[in-house]
C-alpha cells in the first residue's frame, strides 16, 4: 500500500468467518519468509475448520510458484487444499475487492497518516472496521 513518500507491504489471511491480523512485511519477501508466514498464520487458521474444509488461494506470483513453496503445500495437503489462481485475477479472488475496501478506508482518513508507523496503525484499525460478512457479499 503506497501512501505519500513510503509504502508498506501487508499480508492477511481471510476466511468466510474471520480475518487474521494484518502482518506488515518489512523485508523483501523470499520463498523462505513466505513459508514462515504460511506455517505461523495459515496452518493454525485452517486447524479451526473441520474435515479439511479449507481451500487456500493465491495468485501466480514468482514466490507462490517457487519449488520450495509448492513442496510446502504438498507436505500440508492433508489439511490445506491449494488452489493457485492466475496472476491478476480479481474476478476469482476475494482478496482484491477487500484490498480496495481497505485502501478506501485508509485514503478517507483526515488527517492522512504522516509516517509509515501511522500508516501501519491505520491499516490495523481499518481492517477491523470491515464488516466480517463483507466477504460473503463478494
Amino acid at each position: 500500500m503506497k501512501h505519500g513518500d513510503g509504502s508498506v507491504m501487508i499480508w492477511v489471511a481471510i476466511s468466510w468467518y474471520s480475518t487474521d491480523p494484518i502482518i506488515i512485511l518489512n523485508d523483501q519477501i523470499t520463498a523462505s519468509y513466505y513459508m514462515d508466514i504460511l506455517g505461523s498464520q495459515v496452518h493454525p487458521m485452517v486447524q479451526m475448520f473441520p474435515n479439511g474444509a479449507t481451500i487456500f488461494k493465491n495468485d501466480s506470483s514468482p514466490i507462490h510458484k517457487s519449488r520450495s513453496v509448492q513442496s510446502w503445500f504438498e507436505e500440508h495437503e492433508d489439511v490445506l487444499k491449494h488452489f493457485p489462481l492466475p496472476a491478476q485475477s480479481p474476478d476469482l479472488n476475494i482478496i482484491e475487492p477487500l484490498w480496495s475496501v481497505l485502501d478506501s478506508g485508509v485514503r478517507s482518513r483526515f488527517p492522512s497518516p504522516s509516517s509509515l508507523e501511522q500508516l501501519e496503525d491505520v491499516l490495523h484499525v481499518e481492517q477491523y472496521s470491515i464488516r466480517l460478512d463483507y466477504s460473503e457479499l463478494i
